[in-house]
C-alpha cells in the first residue's frame, strides 16, 4: 500500500515484526507454566489417591482425610487446569461462545457496517429506508423471540463465567489456606502415635502432598497474572480491533493458541499471526458468525498503516489456491445481513490481494465482481461498486488475467460503460469552482457535514473516473484480447454520450484514442463535432493536470480539516481570486484543491495514522501519478487524424487561428520555459501567503512540462499533411512559419543523441531521455517534410538562412539519425522513413545538394538502411500495440532506391563515391 505521509512511511519501514509475536511468546510461557502446574496437580492427585487415601486412609487424622479428599476432588474436576484433556476444554470455550458469538439480528441491522467508507451516511440511509414501513414492523415482531432467546443465552454465559471465576477463587483460596496451614502446624499424627512403625511416613507424605498443592496454587495465581491479556489489548489498539468482534477475535486467538501450545503444537503456533488466524476462520467450515469475526479482523488489520504491509505479506504467504478461492467466494454471499456484511469486508481484503490474484486460479472472481457493479439507481450500492471497480482495476493490470478472462471481461464491459454515464443524471450539478467556493467551504466553516446529496455527487464523479480508467486499460490491451474488447465496446451507443466527461476525466480521451484504431470508429468519432471540440479544449487547456477524480477525493478529506487549516485554505482561495487577476495566470479552484498536499488538509495526528484515508479508501487515488489531459487529448487527435483527411479537416475547422498559434508555440521548449519563468517571477512579486504561493507554484511547475512536444508536432504533421482544404488555408501559413525553428530543434535533438552512450549496441527502451528525443525527432522531421512539400528550392534555402543553419549541418544531422537509429522501435517507428522522405525531397528540389549528401556519407548509410529495414517501419505510429498508418515494407526500400539513384546521377559519381566513402567520417561540420 502506498503511503504518502513521511511519518506514516517511516512507521511502515520500522515495522519489521508483527506485535502478536510477543503475544505468542507470552502465551507459550503461560502454557509452559500451565503444563508445570498441571504436572504438579496430577502428581498431587496421584499422591493423594494412591499414597494417602490408599495407604494411610485409616491412619491419618479425620481432618487431613477430608482436606485431602476435597483437594483431590478439586484437582480431578479440572478447576485448576488440565485443559490438555479435551473434556476440560469446556471451561475455556463455553462462556465466550455464549456471551459474544450470538448477536441480535435487529441490533446488527441498526449498527453501522464497519466496512463501509462513510458509516454515518449509510446508517442514515438505512434508517430512512426502514422508517414507517409495515414490513419492517412485522420483521421486528418476527425477531423479538430470537432476541429474547439470544439474551437468555448471553445471560447464561455470564452466569457460567462468573460461577467459574468464583469457583476458581474459592478453590485456590482453599488450597492455599489448607496447605499453608497444615504445613505450618505439622500436627498430622497424635503424639502417642509418633513412634509407631505404621505412622512414621505419614508426616513426610502429607508434607509432600500439601507442598505440591501449595506450589500448584501459587503457580495458578502467577499464570492468571500473565501479561497475555494486556498484550492482547495492546494489539487490539494497534489494529483498531474495537467492539465485540475485536474482543471475540482476540479471545479466540488467545484461547486457541493456548490450547495448541498445551497440546504440544509449538512450532506452528509460535509462527501464527492474527491475520492468518482470522483467514483460517473465514475459509473454514465454521459458522457464519465465526467467519464474520474473521473477515472483520482481516479488514481492520489490513487497514493498519503501521503493520498492513507486513501483515499482507504474511497473508499472501499463508494463502494457497483453495483458501484464496474460498476467500474470493465470500464476495458472492448475499442471502442474510451477516453474509452481506461479510461481502463488504471481503471486498476490502480482496482489494489488497488483487494484484496477486490469478484469474485462472479463481475463475469465479470476474463474475463475482460483476455482481457488485450494479448500475441501476434504485439498488446501486455505491460502496460495493467502489470496491468492485478498485479490485477490477488491479486485476486488469495483469495481462495474463485479461487473456484468461476474455469472456468475463466482455460481460463486464456493458456495466463499466453504464457507470461512465453516472453523472449524466445530474449534469446541472458538477464539481465546479463556484460549487466548491459557495457551497462546500461555507458548509465546512459552519462545522457541518457535507450533505448526502453532495457526497453522492462526489462519489459518482470518482466512480466515473475509475470506470473510465478501467475501460481505457481494457480497450488498450494488445493483441486479440484488446481488439475484441474494442469491437465490443464500440457497439454500445451510450459510450461517451456525454462529451463533457472528456473535459473532466483524462480516461475519456484515452478511450477515444483506442477506439479510433478501428477505421469505422475513426470515421464515426471524427463525425462528432462535440467530441472534436472537447478534445481541442483539453489540448489547449491551461490546467492540463487537473484531475477531477483526485479533486473529488480531496473534497472528501476536507471534512477532517481543522478550523485553522480550513481558514488557511479559504484565505488562499480569496488571495488567488483577488490578486491573481492576470491573463497569464489561470488557477481555478479545482486546480488549487487538487494541488493541496495532505499536510494542508489533514491534521498532523491524522497524517501519521492515515485513519481517514484508509477508511475512505482514498490512498491510491491521492497517490496516483498525475496524468495530463493535454497529452491524452493530443494522442486521441493524432490517432483520429492519421491517414484520414476527413478527420484532419474536421479538426482544423474547430481550431481558430489564435489557437493554432498556441499549438505551434507548444513545440518549442524554450518558449514554454520562458513563459513559466515569467509566471514564477510575477508570482514572487505578489505578496501572497507562503502556503498560497507554494500551491500556485506547484501548479505552474506542473504546467511547464515539455513531454508533449512530440505529440503536438505529430498532430501538426497530420493536419498539414491531410487537412489542407479550402476552409483551412488560413492555418497553413501559421504551421509553415514554424519551419525554421523546427529545423533548429532537429539539429539540437540530434546533438543530444550523439553522446557516447547512444550507440547502436546499447540503445534500448529503458533509456528514457533517448526515447523521448527519438519521438521528438520523428515528429519534427515528419512535420518538416510536409511543410517543405509546399516550398521550392529557393524557399527552403531562405528557411535555412533564417534558421541560421548551413545545408551540410542539416544533412550531417539527418545522416546521423540514420546511423544511430538502425533498429527503430514502436516508440518512433517512422523516424528513418521520415528522414529519407525529407532527404529525397531535398535532392529532388535541388540537384546541387547531391555533392553535400555524398560528402556527408549518406550513400553508404543508405546501404545499411536497406539491410536493416524492418516491419515496424511500415507504420507512422503505434498505439496500444497497434500500428497506425501502415504501408508496405517495400515503401522504405523504394525510398532508399530512389535516393540512391538521385545520388548516382552526380557527375563523376564513381570516383567521388570512393573518395567520400573513405573520408566521410573525418568531415567536421559546424552549426552556423
Amino acid at each position: 500500500t502506498m503511503v504518502d505521509s513521511p511519518a506514516a512511511r517511516e512507521k511502515v519501514e520500522e515495522a519489521t515484526s508483527l506485535p502478536e509475536e510477543w503475544l505468542n511468546l507470552a502465551i507459550l510461557c503461560k502454557a509452559f507454566v500451565s503444563k508445570a502446574m498441571n504436572g504438579l496437580g496430577t502428581l498431587a492427585t496421584i499422591w493423594a489417591t494412591v499414597v494417602l487415601l490408599g495407604g494411610f486412609a485409616v491412619l491419618i487424622k479425620k481432618q487431613d482425610f477430608w482436606y485431602v479428599t476435597i483437594i483431590a476432588f478439586v484437582e480431578s474436576i479440572g478447576v485448576l487446569g488440565g485443559y490438555e484433556d479435551p473434556t476440560y476444554q469446556i471451561f475455556i470455550r463455553t462462556p465466550g461462545l455464549l456471551i459474544d458469538a450470538l448477536k441480535s439480528a435487529d441490533k446488527k441491522e441498526q449498527q453501522p457496517s464497519l466496512w463501509r467508507r462513510r458509516i454515518q451516511h449509510h446508517q442514515q440511509q438505512q434508517q430512512n429506508q426502514s422508517r414507517g414501513t409495515r414490513r419492517n414492523r412485522l420483521q421486528v415482531r418476527k425477531h423479538k423471540h430470537f432476541e429474547e432467546l439470544t439474551m437468555s443465552k448471553r445471560c447464561l454465559g455470564v452466569v457460567i463465567l462468573v460461577v467459574m471465576r468464583l469457583v476458581e477463587i474459592a478453590a485456590v483460596a482453599i488450597c492455599i489456606a489448607v496447605s499453608f496451614g497444615r504445613l505450618k502446624k505439622q500436627d498430622y499424627v497424635d503424639p502417642k502415635d509418633r513412634d509407631a512403625a505404621d505412622h512414621q511416613n505419614i508426616r513426610l507424605s502429607l508434607n509432600i502432598f500439601y507442598g505440591l498443592v501449595l506450589a500448584q496454587s501459587i503457580i495458578f495465581i502467577i499464570m492468571r497474572l500473565s501479561p497475555d491479556s494486556l498484550l492482547g489489548f495492546h494489539i487490539r489498539v494497534k489494529y483498531r480491533l474495537f467492539g465485540s468482534s475485536g474482543r471475540e477475535i482476540m479471545y479466540r486467538y488467545l484461547s486457541d493458541n493456548y490450547l495448541e501450545f498445551i497440546t504440544g503444537n509449538v512450532r506452528t503456533t509460535l509462527k501464527m499471526n492474527l491475520i492468518t488466524f482470522a483467514m483460517k476462520l473465514v475459509v473454514s467450515d465454521s459458522t457464519v458468525d465465526d467467519q464474520l469475526v474473521g473477515i472483520r479482523a482481516m479488514d481492520r488489520i489490513l487497514r493498519s498503516v503501521e503493520y498492513n504491509s507486513l501483515a499482507l505479506t504474511r497473508l499472501r504467504a499463508s494463502l494457497d489456491a483453495d483458501s484464496l478461492g474460498r476467500l474470493v467466494g465470500v464476495l458472492g454471499l448475499v442471502r442474510t445481513p451477516d453474509e452481506k456484511e461479510m461481502r463488504g469486508h471481503a471486498a476490502r481484503v480482496v482489494l489488497k490481494l488483487a494484484p496477486d490474484i490469478p484469474v485462472d486460479t479463481c475463475p469465479q472472481a470476474m463474475s463475482l465482481i460483476s455482481s457488485s457493479l450494479v448500475e441501476t439507481a434504485s439498488n446501486m450500492d455505491v460502496d460495493l461498486v467502489w470496491f468492485g471497480l478498485r479490485i477490477l482495476d488491479k486485476l486488469t493490470d495483469n495481462q495474463q488475467n485479461c487473456r484468461q478472462a476474455k469472456g468475463d471481461l466482455s460481460d463486464l464491459l456493458p456495466k463499466i460503460i453504464d457507470l461512465t454515464n453516472l453523472n449524466q443524471r445530474g449534469r446541472d450539478r458538477s464539481i465546479s469552482d463556484s460549487w466548491i467556493e459557495q457551497e462546500i467551504i461555507p458548509l465546512l466553516e459552519r462545522e457541518e457535514d457535507i450533505p448526502p446529496t453532495a457526497i453522492q455527487m462526489i462519489d459518482q464523479q470518482i466512480i466515473v473516473g475509475m470506470s473510465l480508467k478501467i475501460l481505457s486499460k481494457l480497450v488498450a490491451k494488445p493483441g486479440d484480447v484488446g481488439k475484441g474488447l474494442r469491437e465490443k465496446a464500440s457497439t454500445y451507443m451510450n459510450l461517451l454520450t456525454d462529451s463533457g466527461t472528456i473535459l473532466e476525466h483524462v480516461g475519456a480521451a484515452k478511450v477515444i484514442a483506442c477506439l479510433a484504431l478501428s477505421e469505422d470508429q475513426k470515421q464515426e468519432i471524427g463525425g462528432s463535432p462535440q467530441i472534436i471540440r472537447k478534445l481541442k479544449e483539453c489540448l489547449l487547456s491551461k490546467e492540463p493536470h487537473v484531475d477531477i477524480t483526485k479533486v473529488a477525493a480531496k473534497l472528501l478529506l476536507l471534512e477532517y480539516t481543522t478550523r485553522d487549516q480550513l481558514n488557511q485554505i479559504k484565505s488562499s482561495l480569496e488571495e488567488k481570486n483577488v490578486l491573481l487577476q492576470d491573463p497569464s495566470f489561470s488557477v481555478p479552484t479545482t486546480a488549487f484543491i487538487g494541488a493541496l498536499g495532505r499536510d494542508q488538509i489533514l491534521p498532523s495526528w491524522m497524517q501519521k495514522q492515515q485513519i481517514a484515508v484508509q477508511d475512505l479508501d482514498l490512498d491510491d487515488l491521492l497517490s496516483a501519478e498525475q496524468e495530463s489531459r493535454c497529452e491524452a487529448a493530443a494522442k486521441a487527435l493524432i490517432v483520429l487524424t492519421s491517414g484520414c483527411e476527413k478527420n484532419a479537416a474536421a479538426v482544423l475547422q474547430e481550431i481558430a487561428e489564435d489557437e493554432m498559434k498556441t499549438i505551434v508555440g507548444m513545440l518549442f521548449q524554450e518558449d514554454r520555459e520562458e513563459k513559466r519563468r515569467r509566471m514564477l517571477a510575477r508570482l514572487q512579486e505578489r505578496n501572497l501567503h507562503p502556503e498560497t504561493s507554494r500551491v500556485v507554484k506547484k501548479i505552474i511547475c506542473a504546467e511547464g512540462g515539455g513531454r508533449t512536444r512530440s505529440l503536438h508536432a505529430k498532430l501538426l504533421q497530420n493536419l498539414r499533411a491531410h487537412g489542407v482544404t479550402a476552409n483551412s488555408t488560413h492555418h497553413i501559413p501559421v504551421i509553415d512559419g514554424a519551419l525554421p525553428e523546427v529545423l533548429k530543434a532537429i539539429v539540437d535533438e540530434v546533438a543530444k543523441l550523439e553522446r557516447p552512450a547512444c550507440t547502436s549496441e546499447n540503445l534500448s527502451h529503458n533509456d528514457g531521455p533517448w526515447v523521448e528525443s527519438g519521438k521528438v525527432l520523428e515528429s519534427f522531421i515528419g512535420l518538416a517534410f510536409h511543410i517543405c512539400k509546399g516550398l521550392d528550392a529557393s524557399g527552403f534555402a531562405k528557411t535555412l538562412e533564417g534558421a541560421n543553419l548551413t545545408l551540410d549541418t542539416l544533412v550531417m544531422k539527418l545522416n546521423k539519425i540514420l546511423e544511430l537509429c538502425k533498429y527503430p522501435t514502436t516508440d518512433f517507428p517512422s523516424i528513418r522513413r521520415s528522414t529519407l522522405e525529407l532527404m529525397a525531397w531535398m535532392v529532388q528540389k535541388n540537384s546541387n545538394y547531391r555533392d553535400i549528401f555524398l560528402q556527408c556519407g549518406v550513400y553508404e548509410q543508405l546501404k545499411e538502411v536497406a539491410k536493416t529495414a524492418g516491419r515496424v517501419e511500415r507504420f507512422e505510429l503505434f498505439h496500444c500495440g497497434v500500428g497506425v498508418g501502415g504501408k508496405d515494407i517495400s515503401y522504405i526500400l523504394s525510398l532508399v532506391s530512389e535516393l540512391k539513384e538521385q545520388l548516382e546521377l552526380c557527375p563523376h559519381f564513381e570516383q567521388r563515391s570512393h573518395y567520400y566513402g573513405a573520408h566521410a567520417g573525418t568531415l567536421t561540420v559546424l552549426v552556423a
